[in-house]
């Protein structure tokens, strides 16, 4: 314990007043005690009265004064919202949104959130299993929604036996849907649009129907990371480091695959983004070293965020956007919420 002497406790007094007064005034809280009749003639002993009368002063005035702030619009903190809706997940065995699961998915966020450089951001569970993540001076929605969007559950599974034909086909016709898809974004075709729809979902439940899993997760990932594809291409790659035991399992997968024209599957949110075939050379032994490669149409932004997305850790179930209030002082029409 501290002991303070005449002069110290006359000064602490004098603060402790004036404190007071400025809680009373601006706050209007009538609990702050008032140690105005505290005598400091003969305070050569230590005072415990005095003592306790400084702490209930002290923690009677900060936890009102804290709790009464006033609140800043979202408009006046140029604010964005987005409020993001847990969904159940039955087929990974998670039938109940649990407190454990909110506080996971918030952390997660977190760490996606940071990546992005951004700074002031609040991430809060609010009630009805929703996320809330308020980001001032937001520049680009489409990358935010993106990053805080994507469940990035991320898998690797082996090509089935007897399909060794079929991977090429199933993936050009995947291939054509999203391209179709990204097209009809600005179509006002309500037909066309949900034609395509019905197209794009069928082609990617056929691509996972020649596919099984395998056990290796991106839990499994210790650290990702970008680089660029020789030859002077303007293609990024993401590099992979599994820990002991997702090494071992990439080895035994690699082995089993080695040579036979099947293809290792990388899923990420249960759609194929990669599809590389194992070298004869790897039959048997596999890829030891606990490393490896995702390849595909990545650019350095698209490449950096997926590695941001491993690094954080998937959402332990999957997030639906259900609403975005945009406050930015850019926005011309603005919601009444942003008030």
């Amino acid at each position: 314990m501290v002991r303070l002497n005449s002069k110290e406790l006359l000064k602490k007094l004098r603060q402790i007043v004036l404190f007071t007064k400025i809680c009373d005034r601006q706050f209007s809280i009538p609990h702050c005690y008032r140690p105005l009749h505290v005598k400091t003639s003969n305070m050569t002993k230590p005072n415990r009265s005095f003592s306790l009368l400084l702490t209930i002063s002290l923690s009677a005035c900060s936890v009102p004064l804290t709790a009464s702030l006033p609140k800043q619009s979202l408009e006046s903190r140029d604010t964005v919202e987005i409020r993001l809706q847990a969904k159940t997940n039955p087929e990974q065995g998670v039938n109940k949104i649990t407190p454990s699961i909110m506080e996971k998915a918030k952390f997660v966020i977190e760490q996606r959130i940071n990546s992005l450089g951004l700074s002031g951001v609040s991430v809060f569970v609010s009630a009805n299993n929703q996320l809330v993540i308020q980001i001032p001076n937001l520049k680009d929605l489409t990358q935010a929604k993106r990053v805080i969007g994507t469940t990035a559950q991320l898998d690797f599974r082996k090509q089935k036996k007897g399909t060794e034909n079929e991977l090429r086909a199933r993936m050009q016709i995947y291939q054509a849907a999203t391209i179709e898809r990204e097209t009809l974004k600005t179509s006002n075709d309500k037909k066309a649009i949900d034609d395509n729809e019905a197209e794009y979902r069928k082609s990617v439940e056929a691509l996972k129907g020649i596919f099984e899993r395998t056990g290796l997760t991106g839990n499994m990932v210790k650290d990702a990371g970008v680089s660029q594809m020789g030859n002077g291409s303007n293609a990024w790659q993401i590099a992979l480091a599994f820990d002991d035991r997702g090494g071992d399992l990439f080895a035994n997968i690699t082995g089993e695959l080695g040579g036979t024209g099947r293809a290792l599957g990388f899923f990420l949110d249960d759609k194929l983004i990669s599809s590389p075939s194992v070298g004869l050379e790897f039959q048997g032994k596999g890829i030891t070293g606990g490393r490896a490669v995702i390849t595909g149409n990545f650019t350095l932004e698209t490449s950096n965020e997926l590695a941001s997305q491993i690094r954080s850790g998937a959402l332990p179930v999957p997030f639906e956007i259900v609403e975005i209030i945009d406050c930015r002082k850019s926005q011309i029409q603005k919601s009444d919420r942003c008030k």
